[in-house]
């Protein structure tokens, strides 16, 4: 039993026992970015290569579907952007959404008969171009007035 030992037995017993401190070395994305091992071993990318190809499955009607989701269009100023997150999909939009939902840029909300709301997430902000402001605004919670 280890209560049978003395105490500084039992000190040196954890000590032996005690595993390495993990190493967080950083080392080179095939990108050229530093990136911690860790996620390197786990995912073989850096985050900013993980993001990048999650883009890459998008085609380009679903970033107009985005922009247009959270207000980021020309006509509306950049300084007010992100005023909305919210976009009520039809039948014909359901393949660029479903792709937006895959990438993790959008999720889907609320049901309206055989519609459906779809809300950015924060990656969503961040790939529509929002700054940290206007990605806030786009992500805080509806108040009721």
């Amino acid at each position: 039993m280890i209560y049978d030992l003395s105490r500084e037995e039992r000190r040196h017993r954890a000590i032996a026992n005690e595993k390495p401190a993990p190493v967080l070395k950083a080392q080179r994305c095939a990108c050229g970015k530093a990136s911690p091992a860790k996620q390197l071993a786990q995912h073989g990318k850096c985050v900013a290569c993980l993001f990048a190809a999650r883009v890459a499955t998008l085609q380009d009607n679903d970033l107009d579907i985005l922009h247009h989701m959270l207000g980021a269009t020309l006509h509306h100023p950049k300084a007010h952007w992100g005023f909305r997150n919210q976009y009520l999909a039809n039948r014909r939009d359901l393949a660029a959404l479903a792709r937006l939902v895959a990438g993790g840029f959008v999720r889907a909300g609320a049901a309206l008969l055989d519609l459906r709301y779809f809300h950015a997430t924060c990656d969503g902000c961040k790939l529509a171009g929002l700054n940290a402001m206007a990605a806030r605004r786009a992500l805080e919670p509806v108040r009721d007035q």
